[in-house]
């Protein structure tokens, strides 16, 4: 296991205790570059060893009416039990979710935490990311305009994301 540089305090975690299983959660530490996904799993031992211990897929999707979804899915990978996935949809104009984005982008790796059924141990990994598939995810972002003026959407709830994403889910079956 490799030191992956980023420290998550007991006290976040139990706020995953609340999770379904198997419910990934990024966890994007503010003012630094940080990020790491954490999973809650119902058994550390089914991902100790796989490789890679998860697979990720990354796409950009321009709703009827001109609303982005970036949509990050993903499969971890045991070696006992079914494939476990999902997916993360993420709103490229919303500051929070940007910021997210940004971060991954920039990563050559992503660190990948599964935590125990009860939160109280863990297994850490690091996931690499194929630098031919990373170019091809930030020319996805780049080709993104949020707006006319440039700005970003306040972090709050919005109404024309969430009807791009229920959009999505419809004409792409293998997402939802």
């Amino acid at each position: 296991m490799q030191p992956t540089g980023f420290s998550i305090n007991k006290e976040s975690w139990m706020l995953l205790r609340d999770e379904p299983l198997y419910s990934a959660r990024f966890i994007d530490r503010e003012e630094t570059d940080e990020l790491v996904l954490v999973v809650r799993v119902e058994m550390l031992e089914w991902f100790v060893g796989m490789q890679p211990a998860a697979v990720f897929d990354f796409t950009s999707w321009r709703s009827a009416s001109g609303t982005w979804v970036v949509t990050l899915s993903y499969q971890l990978r045991a070696n006992f039990g079914v494939t476990q996935g999902g997916a993360f949809y993420l709103n490229p104009c919303n500051g929070a979710e940007a910021e997210v984005l940004r971060k991954l982008l920039l990563r050559e790796a992503l660190p990948l935490v599964f935590l125990s059924e009860d939160c109280e141990t863990h297994y850490t990994v690091t996931v690499p990311f194929d630098s031919q598939v990373m170019e091809s995810w930030r020319k996805q972002i780049e080709e993104i305009d949020c707006g006319s003026d440039g700005q970003q959407l306040a972090d709050d709830w919005d109404a024309a994301f969430a009807a791009a994403v229920r959009e999505l889910q419809l004409t792409d079956t293998t997402l939802s």
